[in-house]
């Protein structure tokens, strides 16, 4: 059978809209990835207005609050430049123990939350999550001593614990793997644009000043009371899902369900029986997940690839103030960087989706992040340590996305998915680890916490390769096995009980 060629069933699905569950024959997937591929150009069409429909609504209020994730996360690094610590009555290492602190909650709850987020609903959970975060942001304008920033720090964790990894969930279940990978970036660089944004906003807002209002606690109010805002926007916006989203029209609803079936091909789930059956599948999914030690490598290897993202998105304003810059002016110089890390992290996903690849350039990003590290720990010289944080920027954004879609590509079934992208949260554990690495005593080079971020990230770099030629060597063992089934065999592997999505024989893996 060609590829794109197909057999059609129907079934009454999501939305109230009569759904083809398109299931390919069962040696067409075989030779290579599972992946949907548009064959016709009636297909074709229909692709680009459900995908631009659903950049400029779903993508859109994604990228918008995940910005402001960044930012209402990372603002207290900007003010720690102004009279922030003495109005507020602390001490200089308040500013980095306050990041450890924040994923001491927003790190541990993280699968909980994803799963809570794929239980109620991502429309559900992500417009909580914003509002939140939002009223918990302004909050920290009325901060007057360590004891009250712990306890804010704590909450806003919890409040966003989950958002990241459940709006990756969410956009896993709208576009087709290969057109993922692109969407992942696009969201995740607004982690980057934040960076610059909230240098720019911080940079205006500080200035605002009035005898009862400093600008600091300006920063907090404004930024805090957007999220809010997108909280409401995004509760109107958000579908319950593609079967229902009031954004498309029927035809358009059909073709999108009808491309993730395609995209999952012998990886598909079963039928829903029941509220019994979905706990007994969840148990499953969760117990399959912990037990395949190559995702649980690719998260712990993706703790690597965040520390440098943690680090420089919080402290880089005080890097820049160690290589001759001073207070609103470090903010300042600490944009350019990141638009260069945005710029970046596009062009390496654009290429990661177009030639079907994740390990590579992931490693790729993470090389370009240790060069940019060891020239600014080696080098005394300001202008060439502050030209590097430019190269360092442009690839270490890139793992975030990479992992996340190359996880998700790779978990067919939603629950497992949903866990997985939860467990792959723990990556934030990284902001524990530069919390603590990037001390004020390091100042004003920070050569010493620098070098550890190389170091890590190299070591990233290598455990990639490895899960690399370690799911080469499962498909070629697994090609092997099935090149003398024959077509009852097949089909007993696809109606296994005992393997489960991507456990199944005739699954090959992306990498």
């Amino acid at each position: 059978m060609a590829p794109g060629e197909i057999e059609t069933t129907s079934r009454r699905g999501e939305g109230d809209i009569d759904i083809e569950e398109t299931k390919p024959q069962l040696v067409a997937s075989h030779a290579v990835t599972a992946h949907y591929t548009a064959v016709t150009e009636e297909e074709k069409n229909l692709d680009k207005k459900i995908n631009r429909k659903l950049d400029f609504s779903v993508l859109l209020v994604l990228a918008i609050g995940f910005i402001l994730c960044g930012i209402d996360k990372t603002n207290v690094g900007f003010v720690a430049t102004t009279t922030f610590v003495q109005d507020a009555n602390l001490v200089p290492d308040d500013i980095p123990n306050s990041l450890s602190l924040f994923s001491a909650t927003y790190v541990p709850l993280q699968p909980l939350m994803v799963l809570l987020g794929h239980r109620v609903g991502p429309r559900i959970w992500l417009s909580a999550s914003l509002l939140s975060w939002g009223i918990l942001s302004m909050a920290h304008a009325g901060i007057k001593n360590s004891g009250t920033l712990i306890a804010l720090r704590l909450l806003l964790g919890a409040a966003e614990s989950g958002f990241t990894q459940t709006a990756f969930y969410y956009l896993s279940t709208m576009y087709p793997k290969f057109s993922l990978g692109f969407r992942m970036g696009l969201f995740s660089g607004m982690y980057s644009i934040a960076g610059a944004f909230a240098g720019l906003i911080a940079y205006g807002l500080l200035r605002v000043e009035a005898e009862s209002l400093r600008g600091w606690q300006v920063v907090f109010l404004v930024e805090g009371g957007f999220t809010v805002f997108m909280a409401v926007v995004g509760w109107f916006v958000f579908p319950r899902d593609l079967g229902s989203a009031w954004f498309l029209s029927q035809r358009e609803r059909v073709h999108a369900v009808n491309r993730m079936g395609r995209d999952l091909a012998d990886g598909q789930e079963g039928e829903d029986n029941g509220e019994s059956s979905r706990m007994v599948e969840l148990k499953k999914d969760v117990v399959d997940v912990l037990k395949d030690w190559k995702k649980l490598l690719i998260i712990v290897c993706n703790i690597t690839a965040v520390v440098p993202v943690t680090a420089f998105t919080t402290f880089l304003p005080l890097i820049v103030q160690g290589m001759g810059y001073s207070g609103i002016e470090a903010t300042l110089m600490s944009v350019p960087p990141f638009i260069v890390g945005t710029v970046g992290l596009l062009l390496i996903v654009l290429s990661s989706d177009h030639f079907h690849e994740r390990s590579l350039h992931t490693a790729f990003g993470m090389v370009l992040g240790v060069i940019g590290c060891a020239v600014m720990a080696a080098s005394s010289d300001p202008k060439l340590r502050y030209g590097f944080a430019h190269v360092c920027l442009s690839g270490v954004f890139v793992g975030g996305p990479l992992v996340a879609v190359w996880l998700a590509g790779n978990t067919p079934w939603k629950g497992a998915r949903s866990f997985v992208l939860g467990l792959n949260g723990y990556a934030n554990l990284a902001g524990v680890i530069a919390g603590q690495l990037y001390k004020s005593k390091y100042r004003p080079s920070y050569a010493f916490p620098l070098i550890v971020t190389m170091i890590m990230s190299a070591v990233g770099i290598l455990g990639f390769i490895l899960i690399r030629a370690i799911y080469m060597l499962e498909n070629k063992k697994r090609r092997r096995e099935i090149a003398t089934w024959d077509e009852d065999r097949f089909e007993e592997e696809q109606n296994s009980a005992e393997r489960r999505g991507d456990q199944r024989k005739t699954w090959i893996y992306g990498y």
